[in-house]
């Protein structure tokens, strides 16, 4: 229609409403997108509904503190002054009632061996503040506190054998036999205890001897009860 008029009027008097009519139609699509709902939504943006960031606060680190958290310092066991005493050297020594600990060194922080109770050991004759070294039954430094100076101490018995008996002489043999192969000895106050019944003999000087327990009631071994000709007492009934 446009056509035909332009034929009958001339494209002068059309121009202008061609011109308008362009203008109208940008318009109107302005227009048209100015209602349209906008396009980009704005948790896109890292937004939500509330206004708040949509990124978690938790899910970030916490920033690393530059100052390094002190240790508490190990303690470090004090230095022992050692000294060698030459009259204990290679002598003997009891652990005592109780279990025994040999270490490593006088630090006493490392254990090599428990030793039962009652246990003989031998002494190097090196000793320090309230320990020894020893050479056997293990190598090492145990506590001298609890040392018996009796090398053949046992306990006690709980259902004693035979009569109890006390020794008087400073040191007492104890023999396989009478005048047999040395077994051991016992000092002055140890305890010894009797057979039951009594078993002695006498030999032919006059010697009374008596079978005896002398490790508690786990030993037995023969000792002198008197000297020559019956004379004297080597030991006496437990007070």
């Amino acid at each position: 229609m446009v056509a035909g008029l332009a034929s009958l009027l001339g494209a002068s008097v059309l121009a202008p409403l061609t011109a308008q009519a362009a203008v109208s139609s940008a318009e109107s699509g302005v227009a048209s997108l100015a209602t349209q709902p906008s396009a980009l939504n704005e948790t896109a943006l890292g937004k939500s509904g509330s206004g708040e960031s949509a990124l978690d606060e938790s899910a970030i680190a916490p920033p690393v503190s530059n100052h390094l958290v002190a240790q508490a310092p190990i303690a470090q066991a004090a230095d022992v002054q050692v000294f060698e005493r030459p009259s204990y050297v290679n002598t003997c020594r009891n652990s005592g009632t109780s279990t025994l600990a040999v270490y490593t060194s006088t630090g006493q922080t490392t254990v090599v061996r428990q030793l039962q109770p009652y246990t003989r050991i031998t002494l190097t004759g090196v000793l320090g503040d309230g320990v020894a070294q020893i050479r056997e039954p293990a190598v090492g430094w145990v506590r001298s506190a609890t040392l018996l100076s009796n090398c053949d101490a046992g306990p006690p018995p709980t259902d004693p054998v035979g009569q109890c008996y006390q020794v008087t002489q400073p040191e007492l043999v104890v023999r396989s036999a009478p005048y047999g192969t040395i077994l051991s000895s016992v000092l002055r106050g140890d305890r010894i205890y009797g057979t039951n019944p009594v078993q002695r003999q006498t030999t032919g000087d006059g010697r009374i001897w008596q079978r005896v327990y002398y490790r508690g009631t786990t030993t037995l071994g023969w000792v002198a009860e008197t000297g020559t000709s019956g004379i004297g007492v080597n030991f006496v009934r437990c007070p």
